[in-house]
């Protein structure tokens, strides 16, 4: 039986170049986090917003919500 809420991976839309940039930007910046790094967010940003103020801002919301989360794993 087929769950209605996920697609068949034929009939899912493909990502686009922004969209795996933005993926591959999110997990450099958790690498980072993880490691006790610098996360360096200021040059992830610039990265993203060279594919459009979009991007960039999508980037944002995503690092915002996962720092979010830690926080939340903390308390």
């Amino acid at each position: 039986m087929t769950d209605p809420h996920y697609l068949d991976p034929a009939e899912r839309a493909e990502l686009s170049e922004r969209d795996l940039a933005i993926a591959t930007l999110v997990g450099r910046y958790v690498e980072r986090r993880d490691h006790q790094q610098p996360p360096c967010a200021h040059d992830l940003l610039a990265a993203a917003a060279e594919f459009g103020d979009e991007a960039a801002d999508q980037l944002r919301t995503v690092l915002a919500l996962y720092e979010a989360f830690r926080t939340g794993e903390r308390a």
